[in-house]
């Protein structure tokens, strides 16, 4: 006679199977997280190592962190760019000479280097686009993730003070913007005409015509957490390719980030919801927020 299981020792078995589901399936998401981070500091570490090889190329000059406007020579601070450069299928992206503007967009400029725009992508972030872009068949749009400081635009390798700290490429927000990339902060650059200097200043303005104004505060929006991969943490690499996951969005309002601790979070405040509130902004000094101020966690002349 064959013995069968009774209720009571089946309840036991899914019993034990549930117990051990939970115990195991949040390890599983932890490993998953843990690999798309692992990830991101490689593609992070990747951008850096390119930028570098780039600047070899170029008498120590980062690339550009915006385009110049072929219609009257002023640069697109602030502007989502193309990426590739021909991927926006509608006017003005599609003439000749923006795609050859849009080109030397740092993502773009920096593509013999890298062979890929995939590493540019932050692994299981969401995707956000441009309402109403038109793709080029044929042309894969890049997903943007990796964000460039934009007070390095054209700057000189040999004038940052401390390449093991300064952020050359970060995130803003945790998500990746398909078809077009962008550089944040973004130093304030009007004027047209012949092509205006737009370089980062340590005691003023970056270009004739700011007005005292040195910077955009550039985001995304207001509703996308900047915290990656678990913990109030991202990932940054440095104007030395060194790459890493370092605090961001510690301080949730209204609480906020002393002044103290101005280099070690990109963000002085966040939403309850992760999402980006607040800045601190410094002059040469790093004292106060006088004449020549721009955000303190980019400065180029930061020494900690």
């Amino acid at each position: 006679m064959k013995k069968a299981f009774t209720l009571i020792e089946l309840l036991v078995v899914i019993a034990i199977i549930a117990i051990l589901a939970a115990i195991l399936f949040p390890v599983f998401a932890q490993a998953k997280e843990a690999a798309k981070k692992t990830t991101y500091i490689a593609n992070m570490k990747q951008t850096g190592t390119a930028s570098q090889i780039y600047m070899a190329d170029v008498d120590d000059l980062f690339p550009l962190a915006y385009m110049v406007r072929p219609e009257d020579q002023s640069w697109a601070t602030g502007i989502v760019t193309p990426t590739p450069a021909n991927v926006v299928n509608l006017a003005p992206w599609n003439t000749v000479d923006r795609i050859a503007a849009s080109g030397a967009f740092w993502a773009n400029s920096m593509q013999p280097y890298m062979k890929n725009y995939n590493m540019l992508e932050m692994p299981g972030a969401p995707q956000l686009q441009t309402p109403g872009d038109v793709f080029t068949a044929g042309v894969s749009p890049a997903k943007m993730g990796i964000v460039m400081n934009g007070y390095l635009n054209g700057y000189n390798a040999t004038a940052v003070v401390n390449n093991s700290v300064v952020p050359a490429f970060w995130h803003i927000q945790k998500l990746n913007y398909v078809g077009r990339g962008i550089s944040s902060p973004a130093l304030n650059c009007p004027g047209t005409g012949v092509t205006p200097s737009c370089t980062f200043n340590p005691g003023g303005d970056p270009s004739a015509g700011s007005g005292g104004v040195t910077t955009q505060y550039i985001v995304y929006d207001f509703t996308n957490t900047v915290w990656q991969y678990g913990g109030r943490r991202a990932v940054v690499s440095r104007t030395d390719s060194s790459s890493k996951s370092v605090p961001c969005g510690t301080a949730v309002g209204p609480a906020f980030v002393g002044w103290s601790g101005k280099l070690q979070d990109p963000y002085a405040s966040v939403l309850a919801t992760g999402a980006p509130d607040g800045l601190w902004d410094c002059d040469a000094t790093f004292d106060d927020q006088q004449a020549g101020s721009y955000w303190c966690y980019f400065r180029p002349d930061r020494t900690q």
